[in-house]
């Protein structure tokens, strides 16, 4: 509803007035396809009270444009992929995500596409074969049916195709022979008037109608003489199905206004009425307007915010203390810390380590001598990800001939030993292309 109550709830709730300088459309989600702020909660509150509760965003009046309370910027999740932008041969899908928060998110991708195929080929259709010969007339005597058919297969349909057109036609057909007609009825006629829209409850009265029907579908024939219609040609019925006269509803009162919907940040409240002062009754109009009426409250307390992980640092350099393991089978350790940032007001703290260890093997500038082409890697994503420039790429690489040490330790909990460093290696010419790239089909242009 558009009118604005002004209520004082108790400290828990303040509501402000509107038209005030700096203050913002406020709201409780973010659309994770768009990005853009959902789930009003009021207008003309203060940011900062908006973003008491940092999963909040908010909009200026000004711009219309969404911002985010998070200090602290993270990527959204990746949306689903999006069907595949034709039905068959090759297309692409699309997903993407959004930077939430204050800040810049690490890294810059926001859109991925990649190719798909739901079906490899398209549908060619086929042609008609010759009509075959009409078929013999249905009946012996007057007007009867025959048909004639044709394949789908000069040449047949392929990839899901089909023929356009009937399979098969139908014809009239005379014999020239007169046969006996029995009579039957026509459907029954339209019911007549009740004489009332509506019943009385008291005193009850149940009013009748009439219908009739004519024995023309199709009436007897004389030459030959055909049976007269069995039954009568009127019926009466009672008009039970009227309603009863309509009551319109009333509203009650309003009642108590509700708790806030939060016990941190801004919140809504609500005023309630029920449709009973009387219910509506036998289809009577409902109560006008709403009954519901909206408004903030402010408890003035920061939300929780939990911590995050920042992404996880280059993994060390693998050593032994007191050992040179360098080019040499010995395992060694090296590590790898992330810091858990952004908690504020007794929010979650980060689950899981701060550090990890490894196994490993130190080949950094080990000379290897020859290496080996890997098989093709999987097709990339399409980059760019829109318009008709979009390509798709697969490489193999060199890649240095590990020397047959160890790949874990341990008797009852096995250890993965792990090869680091940059070892010197070469590859025999390559017979063929180490790197692939094709165009992207039916990619959709940018917006």
């Amino acid at each position: 509803m558009n009118n604005r109550i002004l209520l004082v709830i108790s400290t828990l709730c303040l509501f402000t007035t509107p038209t005030e300088a700096g203050k913002v459309s406020c709201f409780s989600g973010v659309d994770r396809m768009t990005g853009i702020c959902t789930d009003l909660i009021g207008h003309d509150i203060e940011e900062e009270d908006c973003c008491l509760n940092t999963n909040y965003c908010y909009q200026r009046e000004s711009s219309g444009t969404s911002h985010y309370c998070r200090r602290n910027s993270q990527w959204t999740e990746w949306t689903e992929w999006s069907a595949c932008t034709v039905s068959c041969s090759e297309g692409v899908q699309q997903r993407r995500r959004f930077c939430i928060g204050r800040g810049r998110c690490h890294g810059r991708e926001t859109l991925q596409t990649r190719f798909c195929v739901d079906q490899a080929c398209c549908a060619v259709n086929g042609g008609w074969s010759l009509w075959s010969s009409w078929t013999s007339c249905s009946v012996t005597c007057a007007t009867g049916q025959q048909e004639r058919r044709r394949s789908c297969s000069e040449p047949p349909p392929s990839c899901g195709g089909q023929c356009p057109g009937p399979e098969f036609e139908v014809q009239f057909c005379d014999t020239n022979q007169i046969c006996p007609t029995h009579g039957s009825w026509s459907s029954w006629g339209n019911w007549g008037s009740c004489g009332q829209s509506c019943q009385r409850e008291e005193p009850k009265f149940i009013p009748v109608r009439k219908r009739s029907r004519v024995c023309s579908s199709p009436a007897p024939s004389h030459s030959p003489p055909g049976k007269p219609c069995p039954g009568s040609n009127t019926e009466t019925g009672p008009c039970e199905f009227l309603p009863f006269c309509p009551v319109p509803g009333n509203w009650g009162p309003w009642s108590e206004l509700s708790a806030c919907s939060t016990s941190c940040g801004i919140g809504k409240a609500q005023l309630r009425r029920e449709c009973d002062h009387p219910a509506p009754k036998h289809g009577g109009a409902k109560c006008p307007g709403s009954g519901i009426k909206d408004t903030f409250c402010n408890t003035k307390i920061p939300c929780p915010v939990d911590g995050i992980w920042t992404v996880w640092s280059m993994w060390s350099e693998c050593v032994r203390i007191n050992w040179t393991i360098s080019c040499r089978k010995y395992v060694g350790q090296q590590n790898r810390v992330r810091r858990c940032v952004g908690r504020e007001h007794d929010g979650e703290p980060c689950s899981g380590k701060t550090v990890e260890i490894r196994s490993c093997y130190n080949n950094d500038n080990c000379v290897y001598g020859k290496g080996i082409w890997s098989e093709w890697d999987s097709w990339s994503l399409c980059y760019p990800p829109c318009g008709d420039q979009s390509t798709r790429r697969r490489t193999r690489t060199c890649q240095p001939i590990y020397p047959d040490y160890p790949k874990e330790r341990g008797v009852q909990k096995k250890v993965e030993i792990f090869f680091w460093g940059n070892p010197i290696y070469e590859c025999d010419e390559l017979q063929g292309e180490s790197d692939e790239r094709l165009p992207c089909q039916n990619v959709p242009d940018c917006a």
